[in-house]
């Protein structure tokens, strides 16, 4: 198994990988949707501004990710119990 390295040189936790890959996955969908999305009427879209605000989340959810890059496990653990991307694929 290859050991993934960051810019620096300094080895990634493969679980911290795998969590932000699974981010990255549940992300492209949503973006894929949105960037596909017909023309919206002015303020009238629901579907569309759902789809905008799980854009966010799935963004804030990777920065949140993110700031626990060399964090311990008991942290990666609460962090996949509070996402809404992740928690419910265990």
């Amino acid at each position: 198994m290859r050991t993934l390295r960051t810019a620096e040189n300094i080895p990634i936790d493969p679980r911290w990988q795998e969590l932000r890959d699974r981010l990255q996955a549940a992300k492209r969908p949503i973006f894929r949707e949105i960037r596909d999305y017909p023309p919206q009427v002015a303020g009238c879209d629901l579907h569309f501004k759902a789809l905008a605000e799980k854009r966010d989340a799935v963004c804030r959810e990777l920065d949140r990710l993110d700031a626990l890059r060399d964090a311990p496990a008991r942290e990666l653990d609460a962090f996949v119990a509070s996402s809404a991307f992740l928690a419910k694929d265990g």
